[in-house]
């Protein structure tokens, strides 16, 4: 029994506000009496009520202690009516023993107050959609038992008279889920796709009251046929991995039959590694390996199907796992999706299937876009993670996120992720086998006319960091520390002039920064905290008593920018870090399309026959570094030797995206030279191109064609070191691209 008291209001103007908890705790597994204490504090609003809201508070049991209680939703229909108590659906609520207990319904609810009122309830489809409602006459000082427990209600007042509600208490039916929370052991067979499921599981379920031990029997890269044969042969070459809070706990060379007897498992996971996992043949093994797991444990576990993604859109790798897709990350995933219809569906070994597969392709379709993987494959070290955990639990507990809210956000998250979380996780379960377009295509920047802005040029270079505190190198870009310059993109040392008051900061969700600043041109004793803040408008507290301000901008997570094949990390920071100055304000500064090369470089055109009116100038972001095709799959800024320091390069060009069409032209400068090195579909290339010292280069369109990716690599055809000078350096080599 929920016994909750309300003040006296009119029910057709009450606007009750989000206050206090967010989830419910059952103590004892009973469903004893509580009563739900409104601040007493709180106004009531009489206009401008939202189309959702919530109610919560404290919530005491007869014996005076303290509990938490689910926020319930407060919805204005499309009648106009507004409940005032649940108006979604109450499930899943975590009790204080330890046990998941499911609200199955209403029972009961009863009504003290002077009129009667318009009792109106219904059923759901998934914990969402509405199909059918019914409504009743609630005389005043009365009860209703519901016959088929719905899954709703609502109350209107019928009459033109306020009405003063006493009291209302409102039973659910409770059913009782098979495994104590404080108790489940998940066990997933699997590979580094595992590995990334588990990060941040425990925690999760932690901060909404669920106490779960989840281990991973890794092997990188395992298939199922290596499962088979190593629990046939009890090979010794796993590690068993798990989380202790944020470190990884391992238990190295053991077999996977140790593990399996490890522990009495309440879930055990079954998955194909991802080179395989969309591979017509690969699947043989699978009824043989989960019988062998059958043999081996004890008690009674669940078996589960673990689904796992398709890489990113432009993803290239040694093996060549990715071009049996054609390169194609929608292939991909159609071709996991078919293995799973036609090769584990008919196994009926499975109770549950963990979508996490579609839901990372459905993350792909919001704003944030494909940047749901650190290295092409692997998921990123956060917001991928994060999802992967939170649908994998949402789909073994029945869990909606949206009623029992994640308490938990890692580093390098903003809380407003949930929302497109939550979208995912309801799209995923509802459309499992195929891919749900999200609704949620702007970020917080959409609010904003950038029309009355224009963007600057934020001077970003890869391969740099400042430290406003380092007595050395306090006021430079510092690119020569090994471990962290690769780790970051830095932006100009604005003045107040450059960057003035009213301008926007926008870094897109997956992304954050550090704002240095510096009273002034001296080393400094603090530094500004890092932060992960999508919207920063500039004011006068920004610059209070400030000289400079700059932004050391990474990607969450904080991996080397460089380790990946080719580099595609530093292109995703250059792309989604932006400053946008009011229009009123560009006096002195210039937009970023704006080419201050534009009437040299239009003679030369003119010179070579062209008309560079019919080209646009590309913005090219200087990496410190440089490429060797022959002998790296990566970008090479290593600090153990002084030839990195003579070169910036260019973000990779794919074929994939005609990004260097056949007909643009390069523009070099007397004392320069470029090498643009190129892979075709996998590994390393052995015919490394020469330097080019011609000033005016046309790209035919043989230049890209073999190739799926070219880089360019702009050195001082004299040896020189680039020094603090990356976009000078990098303004000596120009490239101009068809408009068409």
């Amino acid at each position: 029994v929920l016994g909750i008291t309300l003040m006296s209001v009119s029910i057709l103007s009450i606007s009750l506000i989000a206050n206090g908890s967010n989830f419910i705790n059952i103590a004892n597994g009973d469903l004893e009496p509580y009563t739900l204490f409104l601040n007493q504090q709180q106004k009531i609003s009489t206009s401008s009520v939202p189309s959702e809201s919530e109610i919560s508070g404290y919530v005491k049991t007869t014996s005076d202690n303290n509990i938490l209680l689910n926020g319930f939703n407060v919805i204005n229909n499309e009648s106009g009516w507004q409940s005032i108590l649940p108006g979604g659906y109450v499930y899943n609520p975590v009790t204080l023993s330890g046990h998941n207990n499911k609200l199955s319904g209403l029972t009961s609810i009863k009504y003290v107050g002077n009129s009667s009122l318009e009792l109106h309830y219904g059923y759901s489809l998934n914990n969402e959609e509405i199909i059918y409602s019914f409504s009743e006459n609630l005389p005043a000082n009365s009860e209703y038992l519901f016959s088929d427990r719905p899954s709703f209600f609502y109350l209107k007042n019928s009459g033109n008279n306020n009405v003063d509600i006493i009291s209302l208490s409102i039973k659910y039916s409770c059913i009782e889920e098979q495994y104590p929370n404080n108790n489940l052991k998940v066990l997933m067979i699997g590979n580094s796709f595992a590995d990334d499921t588990v990060f941040y599981a425990e925690r999760i379920a932690n901060s909404i009251g669920i106490n779960i031990e989840m281990y991973d029997a890794y092997i990188a890269g395992c298939t199922i046929d290596r499962h088979y044969n190593n629990i046939k042969n009890g090979t010794a070459e796993y590690s068993m991995r798990s989380m202790n809070g944020s470190s990884w706990r391992y238990q190295d060379n053991m077999s996977l039959n140790n593990i399996v007897t490890y522990k009495d498992w309440d879930i055990i996971t079954f998955q194909q590694a991802s080179a395989e996992v969309g591979r017509v043949g690969t699947y043989s093994n699978l009824a043989n390996l989960v019988n062998e797991v059958k043999k081996l444990v004890t008690g009674n576990p669940k078996y589960y199907w673990h689904q796992t993604w398709a890489y990113d859109y432009d993803y290239s790798d040694y093996y060549d796992y990715f071009s049996y897709f054609n390169n194609d990350q929608i292939a991909m995933y159609n071709a996991i999706v078919d293995c799973y219809n036609n090769y584990v569906v008919p196994t009926n070994l499975f109770e549950k299937i963990i979508f996490n597969g579609t839901a990372i392709q459905n993350n792909r379709t919001s704003y944030m876009g494909d940047i749901f993987a650190r290295d092409g494959k692997h998921v990123s070290h956060v917001h991928g993670r994060y999802t992967l955990s939170a649908n994998f639990l949402s789909t073994i507990f029945d869990i909606d996120f949206e009623l029992t809210p994640i308490q938990f956000i890692p580093d390098g998250m903003n809380r407003s992720f949930l929302k497109l979380l939550n979208e995912t996780i309801k799209n995923t379960r509802n459309n499992p086998l195929s891919i749900t377009n999200s609704v949620l295509i702007d970020e917080d920047i959409a609010k904003y006319d950038l029309s009355n802005y224009e963007e600057i040029d934020a001077g970003l270079a890869g391969c740099s960091f400042y430290n406003a505190t380092d007595q050395s190198s306090y006021n430079i870009r510092i690119n020569n520390t090994e471990g962290t310059s690769n780790k970051y993109v830095t932006s100009f040392r604005f003045t107040k002039n450059m960057l003035p008051v009213g301008s926007i900061v926008y870094c897109k969700e997956g992304f954050g920064y550090r704002p240095e600043a510096w009273v002034n041109d001296a080393v400094q004793y603090t530094r500004k905290a890092e932060t992960c803040q999508n919207i920063l408008e500039i004011d006068e507290s920004f610059w209070d008593g400030y000289q400079y301000r700059a932004f050391n901008i990474f990607k969450s997570g904080k991996l080397s920018l460089s380790e990946q094949y080719v580099n595609e990390q530093y292109d995703e920071i250059f792309d989604n870090f932006h400053i946008y100055v009011p229009k009123d304000k560009m006096a002195g500064l210039t937009p970023k399309s704006y080419n201050p090369y534009y009437s040299t470089d239009a003679s030369n055109f003119t010179n070579h026959g062209y008309d560079i009116d019919n080209f646009h100038r590309l913005h090219l972001d200087p990496i410190t570094g440089f490429y060797k095709c022959d002998e790296l799959y990566s970008l090479y800024n290593k600090y153990i030797d002084n030839t990195a320091q003579k070169f910036v390069c260019t973000r990779p060009f794919n074929t994939k995206d005609n990004d260097l069409p056949a007909g643009s032209i390069i523009i070099l400068d007397s004392g320069y030279q470029w090498r643009s090195d190129c892979w075709k579909e996998k590994g390393t290339y052995p015919d490394r191109p020469s330097n080019v010292t011609t000033n005016f280069y046309v790209i035919n369109s043989s230049f890209m064609s073999p190739f799926r990716r070219r880089t360019f690599n702009v050195s001082k055809t004299n040896g020189g070191y680039v020094g603090q000078n990356a976009i000078d350096f990098m303004n000596h080599f120009r490239v101009y691209i068809p408009n068409n």
